[in-house]
């Protein structure tokens, strides 16, 4: 009863110091179970004949088997491939091998198991390895007497105190074997496991055995360092508190990019760009990104760049009806056309009938004719008189040429440039009416029409009025 006293006590001393370690990070395990012993399949040999009676460890009679709560394992988990435990078994154990009565027996230490689920997903519901051990045995033989018959190998061992027999109560044993945890959920599931423990500290194989047991397990330790109700095995930032959907880090500035992962975790800015804004070079508003002139501002329609202006005459060329020569705002960037606006002007303005001097009713649109001249006009205008198709070729050409002059004459009493001004007579050249079309349909023929001349000025005469003609001499009376 001491002895089992003194089981028990080491059990709760397990338990005991588990219990505080459960309180540093990442999981743990704990499992509580029963075991059984099986002396039976120990072969009468040496380590190459471990297995020649391995039939035997099969046969349920040959296990003294302990009553529930007599093994305690505490496992760490190392990381996926490796864990740390301490196993303790406790009970009183027969040896069926050679007829001895129960003893008191106690085996606590520490293993080493390779998780064989870390090579495809170590949370896998089943859990195998293979582990090897080391421990404290207590099992007194020292009462044992020899000879005696191996009943699991059907000989007659030595005589006491030879080289064939142990008295001994405390071993060092080392143990291997197999086991498996099956998961029924994330944190309890059963645990199986087969050993064969050794006594490598004794000269005789009468204290080995081998060991099955069975056990319920529990997970714990996983804590929540930084309180974010996210558990520190699943928190991809422990000591952060953060967002379950970030895997527990924090999003400081709350733009979808966990501070992790965020090259700007204080400035929001999208996932595309490593959680920073985008810059804007420019301050024009389109950012650097989309801006075709990043160092430069321009609108947002023109992709970030200013509008140009070709001809510089301050209308931009989406404005601009004349983006290649400078015009003036009003006219939506187009020069003055000066000849055509003083063409429109003189638009019907009257001549005294078959001649070339004009009618008081013209006085005004000279005067604006020339007011627009002396403001705006900085060319060389060339003034063609036309008529329309009735009377003579002749005629209507000449009347053209004087026309055409007494419009140049009367601009530049108003204060035009002379060098400014030149005229020319058509006649009917350009009539579209015929001689016979009504007065008011002819009237489109009779018109003055000023245009700009660029090139061959100097070649123009100041009016085409051909000189009148000389007189003959007259003849001197005889």
């Amino acid at each position: 009863m001491k002895n089992l006293k003194l089981g028990i006590s080491a059990l709760a001393l397990t338990l005991a110091s588990t219990a505080f370690a459960q309180t540093t990070s990442n999981p743990w395990v704990i499992g509580v179970g029963a075991h059984g012993v099986n002396h039976m399949g120990v072969a009468n040999g040496g380590v190459d004949k471990v297995f020649d009676n391995f039939d035997q460890v099969f046969t349920l009679n040959n296990y003294t088997i302990t009553p529930p709560l007599s093994k305690l394992t505490i496992a760490r988990n190392l990381n996926k491939y490796f864990v740390l435990d301490w196993q303790t078994s406790v009970g009183n154990i027969d040896n069926k091998r050679f007829d001895m009565g129960k003893e008191f027996f106690l085996q606590t230490g520490l293993g080493l198991q390779f998780k064989f689920a870390g090579l495809w997903n170590e949370e896998s519901w089943f859990d195998p390895y293979a582990r090897v051990g080391a421990n404290y045995l207590r099992h007194d033989y020292s009462g044992l007497t020899f000879p005696r018959y191996d009943n699991a190998n059907d000989v007659l061992r030595g005589t006491y105190n030879s080289d064939d027999v142990t008295g001994k109560a405390n071993h060092f044993s080392a143990a291997a074997g197999l086991g498996a945890n099956l998961w029924l959920t994330k944190n309890f599931g059963f645990n199986l496991q087969g050993d064969y423990v050794a006594t490598p500290g004794d000269n005789t194989n009468v204290p080995d055995f081998w060991q099955a047991s069975a056990s319920l397990m529990f997970r714990f330790g996983n804590t929540d360092r930084d309180k974010d109700g996210i558990k520190d095995s699943e928190d991809a930032c422990p000591d952060e508190p953060g967002l379950a959907q970030f895997q527990g880090c924090p999003d400081t500035d709350g733009d979808g990019v966990a501070d992790k992962d965020d090259n700007c975790p204080e400035v929001a800015g999208p996932v595309e760009n490593n959680g920073c804004p985008w810059p804007d070079t420019d301050g024009d508003g389109v950012l650097d990104k989309d801006d075709a002139c990043p160092s430069v501002a321009g609108p947002a329609a023109n992709n970030g760049c200013p509008w140009p202006d070709t001809d510089g005459d301050g209308v931009l060329d989406k404005d601009d009806a004349c983006p290649t020569v400078p015009g003036l705002k009003e006219l939506n960037g187009c020069p003055r056309k000066v000849a055509e606006d003083v063409t429109g002007q003189l638009k019907d303005i009257l001549f005294n009938f078959n001649k070339a001097t004009l009618r008081p009713e013209s006085e005004p649109k000279l005067d604006a004719a020339a007011a627009y001249l002396k403001q705006y006009g900085n060319g060389k205008y060339l003034v063609i008189g036309h008529t329309d198709k009735k009377g003579t070729d002749a005629y209507n050409l000449k009347l053209s040429r004087e026309r055409a002059a007494a419009v140049v004459k009367a601009l530049e009493a108003r204060g035009v440039s002379a060098d400014q001004l030149k005229s020319r007579g058509v006649g009917s050249a350009q009539a579209t009416e015929p001689a016979t079309a009504s007065d008011e349909a002819r009237l489109k023929d009779r018109k003055v029409v000023v245009e700009e001349i660029t090139t061959l000025w100097e070649s123009l005469p100041k009016h085409d009025i051909p000189a009148p003609a000389k007189k003959a001499p007259a003849k001197k009376k005889k």
